[in-house]
């Protein structure tokens, strides 16, 4: 068999879901949005249905990152207190004052990153990393370099679950407590998933070499668009929309209330 007879037998299987490169673009699209958009309307009609969606279809492979996103929300209350602590007073509690500042940080950034994860988990909970590769390649035109990296990330999140695994078993069998806690705990986890990441990013890279990656030619093809991807492209459209009056409104106030 040839090199193309067995790449269309592995994914004729396949032809009946989204097109990657569509989701590539849904995604890319929906971050750029949330990070331009300032309103915190717009940023729960966005973030909050794609943070659940993605969430929900990640939940089974991607439980433990999924849980330490939401312990970063603890880290993300004490930046805005310390930070963005101004303005009137909405919370007392003892000494500390909770201000309106520190709320409207909290919630706009919290939005934000929730919509993003979001976004980010429905990616690769849909997408194939070979097929990933060929799609964004073959209808977007995108660099090799580029849809490489990408692919490797998206196997990479898989590997780091199954590495943080054998990480808190051996931390176990030491003796140690399994979650980390303390920031000795962290550096002791964070320390071997790095260099286990690094070391396999490194030979990774010049196997691809090896086996001719940069010299390997690429045939164009139409982005395919059948009636998942319109349902999709809509719903960004619809989104965008949104986005766009969000900010326009948010604007708007910002200028009534800037003194002249």
């Amino acid at each position: 068999m040839t090199r193309s007879s067995i790449w269309r037998s592995r994914y004729a299987g396949r032809e009946g879901s989204l097109d990657p490169a569509v989701l590539f673009v849904y995604g890319l699209a929906l971050t750029l949005v949330l990070f331009i958009d300032r309103d915190a309307l717009s940023l729960a009609l966005i973030g909050v249905p794609n943070a659940f969606i993605g969430f929900a279809l990640g939940w089974r492979k991607y439980k433990v990152l999924i849980a330490l996103f939401l312990l970063g929300f603890a880290g993300l209350a004490i930046n805005a207190l310390l930070l963005t602590n101004v303005g009137p007073a909405v919370l007392v509690v003892g000494p500390l004052i909770v201000r309106a500042g520190a709320v409207n940080t909290f919630v706009t950034v919290g939005l934000r990153i929730t919509g993003i994860a979001g976004v980010a988990f429905l990616f690769v909970s849909l997408v194939d990393p070979a097929r990933t590769v060929r799609s964004l390649e073959r209808e977007l035109r995108l660099p090799k370099g580029v849809c490489f990296a990408l692919a490797y990330a998206l196997r990479l999140i898989n590997l780091l679950s199954k590495d943080l695994r054998e990480v808190q078993g051996a931390r176990i069998l030491r003796g140690y407590r399994s979650v980390p806690i303390t920031p000795s705990d962290i550096k002791s986890v964070l320390t071997p998933l790095l260099s286990v990441g690094y070391e396999r990013a490194l030979w990774v890279g010049i196997a691809a070499e090896l086996r001719g990656f940069r010299l390997r030619s690429v045939s164009k093809e139409p982005l395919r668009i059948g009636w998942r991807e319109a349902i999709v492209l809509t719903l960004l459209a619809l989104q965008i929309l949104v986005a766009l009056a969000g900010t326009l409104g948010y604007l708007q106030l910002v200028a009534t209330y800037t003194p002249h």
